[in-house]
């Protein structure tokens, strides 16, 4: 399997990973926010995996946004409830962003896509 097929793969799990994470957030916390956050979670995804010039980059940075914006609220409400969900989807958050910036298979299917 080449190099560009792993980076493809790679992005339709990270693709699925921002959808799922979405329609969780909108079951726990139902509001019009999180359903432009879907639709936007849903749109990048779709140009992730369609290989569109520079879109694992702005992935990436909507992801960190996400987590920046988040964070604050997620620590001061620190507990074992539903904050330690939110906490470990900051984590992977991070983690795909930095797959998307830093992963040579990623970054070879966007250069060849």
């Amino acid at each position: 399997m080449g190099h560009s097929v792993n980076g493809r793969n790679l992005c339709a799990i990270i693709a699925g990973y921002m959808v799922v994470k979405q329609l969780l957030n909108l079951i726990l916390g139902f509001s019009f926010m999180n359903i432009v956050w879907l639709v936007i979670s849903a749109g990048l995804g779709f140009m992730l995996i369609s290989s569109k010039k520079y879109m694992n980059i702005v992935t990436a940075v909507y992801l960190v946004v996400i987590v920046l914006v988040n964070l604050k609220g997620n620590l001061e409400n620190f507990g074992f409830n539903s904050s330690l969900i939110y906490l470990a989807e900051a984590v992977l958050d991070v983690v795909c962003a930095w797959q998307l910036a830093a992963n040579k298979d990623i970054r070879q299917f966007f250069d060849h896509g």
